[in-house]
């Protein structure tokens, strides 16, 4: 998991948007924890991309190599500089609520060979791959 402590407040698929109340793709996990709780990365890689994008807000996206991606959405700070390697678990950001936002969350994602995935398979999955 991203976060030591949490509770998903969106879950991946459609939904119905929280600003416009249309039924929309949702591409990740809303997680939900304290402003400015560690973010960490969920498994080794590297940073492709640390700044603005948009509704995101502030967000890190993170290549781990063979087609897999992940995205850490509406950040209050960001921590680690595109091009950095990061271990499993490294500190990559604080939580936030920046971009196009409700309030204090993290949005998940992961990306295999450029198409969404349930983050939440790989969480589930995560926690027999890596001890500690």
């Amino acid at each position: 998991s991203p976060l030591d402590s949490f509770s998903i407040t969106s879950h991946y698929g459609r939904r119905k948007d929280p600003f416009n109340g249309r039924w929309a793709a949702h591409n990740g996990l809303d997680l939900s924890s304290v402003r400015r709780a560690s973010v960490f990365a969920t498994a080794p890689g590297v940073v492709s991309f640390a700044g603005w994008k948009g509704r995101y807000g502030r967000v890190i996206i993170i290549d781990h190599g063979q087609g897999i991606k992940t995205r850490y959405g509406h950040l209050h700070k960001i921590l680690v500089k595109k091009g950095q390697k990061v271990e499993y678990r490294a500190r990559i950001g604080q939580l936030g609520s920046s971009g196009r936002s409700t309030g204090p969350h993290l949005h998940y994602e992961v990306h295999y060979k450029g198409r969404s995935k349930n983050p939440w398979r790989f969480i589930k999955a995560g926690k027999y791959v890596y001890k500690g």
